[in-house]
């Protein structure tokens, strides 16, 4: 069995600056198997903690080339898989939900490398037969919301394995942030009658009584632990696999957390404002139907470029709420994700995040509330994180707190990261001073001559110290002002920082230079991409 992951080396610094989706690599899960012992004392630490969880998001990629003879043909199977993992900060303050996410992360990777052992097998023996055909095992995670009570995320899981189509299921993950523990649904429904009665009305005035059948029958004879369900800002949503017929897709249905026979222990926090990920999906291939999203009322759809139709490339989308539709302008991408912003005030945002060519990355912000209107576009993409070897991308939870990166070609090319709070305008404003950036050392400037540079803090401000480095000395970029200042690591821990001065004033990378000299004629090399 072969797993494709995809590897951030030389070709990493074009990749993170431009946000490319298909660059992120799986955040690496840890084996539990030796905590226990550790974990009775640790989650004393922390109780009644008031940190909002911060998650990282990577991929493990899936891909078996078919050759033979010489020759390529279709794959035998394609795919991938999301993986969560906390951060630094959140597993030191919340140690047992820790354990539990890398648990289920570990449980998630051992099931879905079984399933693509197994469709290597059966996508072979297919092909022995004379049936070419290639299986699809995609799963996306989905995060619904994370505060200080829960973390809830779904997995849209969508597998083809042969045959006249895919399927599109979703199961879902619900933990309690200050114990660690799994919530069951049975911790808060206290009335189990009640709460089926009223999930049937729910689901009978969005989509009608014609698409069930015995819709309260079925209903009563499933068990609360057969529910796949997830925290949302709003409330409670209800996804339903093979609940009606094939051609209705997934049904969904949500209740508020104020419903009488649902507990109120894990109601939102009013005060705060919530990012939820909309499950969407678009196909990379004809044999999987297209599953629009459906969610609290909005509806995405994609327009494709009807010259390319096989290719799936989104020329725009239309977003549907409250009986309104606006098509956006012409987009031509082949990756979105949507979210909810959900402020304080009530008031309502959509954010796109596009992927398209040559990994060129975008974000929109639309009003929700009244008339559906563009209020802004960056070229943003997802903040990211570095640990090791392994990359991630951080998971859009709070508006205070919204991390993107920015492209920049200072004396490389790089992306930095920073934080930014969303207004009520629909813009963003930064947070912080400075872009953080993490590059591997096979990336490090190498100076040719000898170099006299200020000493900077970690919180990035200039000590009044002057130090001298001899030529040869190696130094890693790790945040910029975006404009004219790059600070770097050396051997010994210190930081230094560059002045950047543009001797024409044109902005060409050419151009600048350190203390009146060309960076060209100081480093072995400028890492800059094309």
């Amino acid at each position: 069995m072969k797993r494709t992951k995809l590897f951030l080396s030389l070709l990493c610094v074009a990749l993170v600056a431009t946000g490319c989706k298909g660059s992120v690599e799986s955040p690496a899960v840890e084996d539990n198997s030796t905590k226990e012992d550790s974990q009775t004392t640790e989650v004393a630490t922390q109780e009644n903690s008031n940190y909002r969880p911060e998650i990282y998001s990577g991929k493990e990629y899936i891909f078996e080339e078919a050759y033979e003879d010489g020759v390529y043909s279709d794959a035998y199977v394609t795919g991938h898989y999301d993986m969560y993992k906390l951060s630094p900060e959140t597993r030191e303050a919340y140690p047992a939900l820790n354990t539990a996410i890398e648990d289920s992360m570990n449980a998630r990777k051992k099931k879905y490398d079984e399933t693509h052992a197994e469709y290597l097998d059966s996508s072979k023996q297919l092909r022995e037969s004379g049936e070419v055909s290639t299986f699809v095992l995609e799963s996306d995670l989905f995060l619904r919301r994370a505060d200080e009570k829960v973390i809830s995320f779904v997995d849209q899981d969508t597998e083809y394995a042969a045959g006249a189509h895919g399927a599109t299921r979703y199961e879902s993950y619900n933990f309690d942030v200050q114990s660690g523990k799994e919530i069951l649904l049975a911790d808060i429904v206290t009335d189990k009658e009640a709460f089926q009665s009223k999930l049937a009305q729910a689901l009978t005035e969005k989509y009608g009584e014609d698409t069930f059948n015995d819709l309260e029958g079925n209903l009563a004879d499933l068990s609360l632990d057969n529910y796949e369900w997830a925290f949302d800002y709003n409330g409670i949503t209800f996804y339903l696999n093979e609940f009606a017929s094939y051609s209705a897709g997934v049904i969904t249905a949500n209740l508020p957390y104020d419903s009488s026979f649902l507990t109120q222990d894990f109601a939102i926090n009013s005060n705060e404002g919530y990012i939820s990920q909309i499950p969407l999906y678009y196909p990379d291939t004809t044999h999987i139907d297209i599953v629009d999203s459906l969610d609290e009322g909005i509806s995405i759809s994609p327009n494709y470029d009807p010259n390319n139709l096989d290719l799936f490339w989104i020329q725009s989308l239309n977003i549907s709420k409250d009986g309104q539709t606006f098509t956006t302008d012409d987009l031509y991408v082949w990756d979105v994700e949507a979210y909810i912003i959900h402020m304080p005030d009530g008031t309502e945002s959509l954010m796109l995040m596009t992927t398209g060519d040559n990994d060129y990355s975008c974000s929109y912000v639309y009003s929700l509330d009244g008339q559906i209107k563009l209020l802004s576009n960056d070229n943003f993409s997802h903040g990211m994180v570095c640990e090791g070897d392994d990359y991630g991308q951080i998971v859009p939870i709070d508006p205070e707190k919204v991390a993107f990166v920015s492209r920049f070609d200072l004396l490389a090319t790089f992306g930095g990261t920073r934080n930014y709070s969303f207004e009520s305008n629909g813009t963003f404003t930064s947070v912080d001073k400075y872009y953080k950036t993490s590059r591997t050392h096979q990336q490090d400037l190498v100076s040719k001559t000898e170099l006299t540079v200020p000493v900077v803090d970690e919180a990035g401000e200039e000590t009044g110290e002057e130090v001298t480095l001899p030529a040869g000395t190696h130094y890693s970029i790790i945040r910029t002002n975006g404009d004219d200042e790059v600070d770097c690591t050396i051997e010994d821990g210190r930081i230094i920082r560059f002045h950047l001065e543009d001797s024409n004033g044109e902005g060409f990378i050419d151009d600048i230079e350190i203390n009146g000299v060309n960076a060209y004629d100081l480093f072995e090399m400028l890492w800059y991409a094309g």
